[in-house]
């Protein structure tokens, strides 16, 4: 399977629908626009994108664009600027990304537990069969 580029899809797709290629355009333009916000404003743990997979955030890029945004915060306290919009940007910045890394380490924490949990699991398997194959000889 041959992967196709975008402007080969596009006029079968219009030519498909019947319609302009300019709106078909339009909308693949749009969608992937709205991907490239998701993906990059750090606001959402994960993106799922429909035959491609789930995309995560990482840890270290939260932290490096909060350590980012605190230090801004902190020299522009210690200049005296008085930009009450771009402070309190700021301000709404930090508090989503503290919130999104917050939801990422509860994320970690979920898959830790369940990782933990099938460990334990296979485990207790493991044991059970050696404890069947045991009974099954002594009879």
């Amino acid at each position: 399977m041959r992967p196709r580029k975008a402007k080969e899809l596009i006029p079968e797709v219009a030519q498909e629908l019947g319609i302009p290629q300019h709106i078909v355009t339009d909308v693949v333009d749009y969608y992937w626009q709205e991907v490239r916000k998701n993906l990059s404003s750090l606001s959402h743990v994960r993106v799922h994108l429909t035959n491609l997979g789930d995309f995560t955030i990482k840890h270290w890029k939260i932290d490096d664009k909060i350590d980012m945004l605190e230090r801004w915060e902190e020299n522009n306290r210690q200049k005296g600027l008085q930009q009450i919009t771009a402070r309190f940007k700021t301000a709404e910045s930090l508090f989503q990304l503290k919130d999104v890394k917050k939801k990422v380490e509860e994320e970690q924490q979920r898959k830790d537990f369940i990782k933990l949990h099938k460990t334990k699991s296979n485990v207790s398997k493991k044991e059970h069969n050696s404890d069947m194959e045991e009974q099954g000889s002594d009879c």
